[in-house]
């Protein structure tokens, strides 16, 4: 009976195991050649948002689409910033539904466009103006700092926060 279940078992690893191993290690040679050519498109960004409760910043590392232009990959940071935070003790930067217009970056400087949602009254927001400016300046300058200076606009227009 053994020797009968043997011959069954050669006969089957002839012919087609060998050319189904071949297909299966072709295809993760090209998957690892496609992978080196393109590269990993996420990167770990870090992020700061306001205590939910209390003074002072959080980080948030995040991981998001990495472009091939630095603006693009600026507008991307902003972005996942103008979303929000997914820490349960940390709050929103900037009230629902803003979002980046244009980023163009010169030199060192960076020229951000923002919509103008961002200064809209919102209580899940605990920093206003020119603080939540910063904030988000200090995700620019942590992730990106060949960036020296950051220069927002809202709408186009360079926004004049009240003083506190």
């Amino acid at each position: 009976m053994l020797t009968r279940m043997d011959f069954l078992l050669d006969a089957r690893l002839r012919g087609r195991p060998a050319i189904i191993g071949s297909v299966i290690l072709g295809t993760l040679a090209i998957s690892v050649l496609v992978f080196l050519f393109t590269g990993y498109r996420r990167v770990e960004r870090v992020l700061y948002f306001p205590r939910e409760h209390g003074a002072g910043l959080v980080t948030e590392a995040r991981f998001v689409t990495r472009h091939s232009g630095l603006a693009d990959n600026v507008s991307e940071l902003v972005e996942s910033v103008l979303l929000g935070p997914t820490r349960h003790d940390a709050a929103r930067l900037f009230p629902r539904g803003a979002s980046v217009r244009a980023a163009l970056i010169r030199g060192h400087t960076l020229f951000l466009d923002l919509s103008s949602r961002i200064l809209e009254e919102d209580p899940e927001v605990p920093l206003r103006g020119n603080d939540a400016i910063a904030a988000l300046n200090r995700s620019i300058r942590f992730n990106f700092p060949r960036l020296w200076d950051t220069v927002v606009y809202i709408d186009g227009q360079v926004p004049r926060f009240a003083s506190p």
